[in-house]
């Protein structure tokens, strides 16, 4: 971390589906514990940005205060203030969200990573977490931290994390330097709470929220995509009990639409449609994880394939 002047502002909020998909189930989907947040680290009156960060270091909060109650939890979005000295900056992909189960002197290992979030200048750039495979459980003191990709100490022009103007909390702003390692932000020099925010909800609650059910008007059962892994095509094979509209789409492991595969009315039966691992747009596609949206009223399954060339 390099020290630099900081400019405040104020922040709104930007939302980005780390996948844009869902899982629910044909004839619907048991009662979830309802969503909590957003739990904020810092204490809000503004925001001031660091440029201080080179490649591999890290910034953000260790969340203490959530009552030990409610644990475990269930992260489903994370949120980071990002900024720049004068405004206007242009987005920036960023190395990784990092998630840990521990705070200071040390949180251990990363238990979750969301690689290459991209990152806009103003904002409180939210990433719902929740549709990507595995669920992200915590049981106490958990840390959320930023990894920059790129280098923001020594350029004023450069975007970076922001915090509050209210006084940095010790114990609760953590700092990743190179060399260092782990330090409290607040020792470093910093002067507020790094503006990171989590939405969660409970793992183990007696809920009665009806509107969590997800029921489908149009009862579907959607079979396993074969083969899988592939390397030149693979199947998608859905049945309808009834006719209705089908969105078929294929996703990247960072979000982005790579290609619509059907988007129509289909008979009532089974049915297939190939995938070739290509992109509408960008042609051939690495090897990697892809997932398969099936959407038709308001079913949605989720179904990853692995490409293999």
């Amino acid at each position: 971390m390099r020290s630099l002047p900081f400019r405040s502002f104020s922040l709104l909020t930007i939302t980005t589906l780390a996948l844009l998909v869902s899982l629910a189930f044909p004839h619907g989907a048991a009662a979830q514990c309802p969503t909590l947040g957003p739990f904020q680290s810092h204490q809000g009156g503004g925001s001031v940005v660091c440029p201080c960060f080179v490649p591999g270091e890290r910034a953000g909060a260790t969340f203490v205060t959530i009552p030990d109650s409610l644990f475990p939890i269930e992260i489903l979005k994370v949120g980071i203030g990002w900024g720049s000295q004068f405004g206007g900056a242009p987005q920036s992909q960023e190395q990784a969200i990092k998630i840990y189960q521990g705070g200071l002197p040390n949180p251990g290992a990363a238990i979750f990573s969301l690689p290459g979030p991209i990152m806009t200048d103003g904002f409180i750039n939210t990433f719902d977490v929740e549709p990507l495979p595995g669920q992200i459980i915590v049981n106490d003191t958990f840390t959320v931290v930023l990894e920059f990709l790129n280098q923001n100490a020594g350029n004023i022009f450069a975007p970076s994390m922001v915090h509050d103007g209210n006084g940095c909390i010790p114990g609760r702003n953590v700092i990743f330097a190179i060399p260092g390692g782990w330090t409290d932000a607040c020792a470093a020099g910093v002067t507020g709470d790094w503006v990171v925010e989590v939405t969660y909800r409970q793992v183990n609650c007696v809920s009665t929220d009806v509107e969590e059910f997800v029921v489908t008007n149009v009862p579907v059962a959607v079979h396993r995509p074969e083969p899988n892994p592939f390397s030149q095509s693979t199947n998608i094979r859905f049945t309808l009990a009834e006719a209705g509209q089908v969105d078929l789409s294929v996703y990247d492991i960072r979000g982005r639409l790579v290609d619509n595969l059907a988007n129509r009315v289909f008979s009532a039966g089974q049915h297939t449609v190939a995938w070739n691992g290509k992109s509408n747009q960008r042609g051939n596609l690495p090897s990697g994880v892809y997932f398969v949206k099936v959407e038709a009223g308001n079913f949605r399954s989720t179904q990853k394939v692995i490409l293999n060339k």
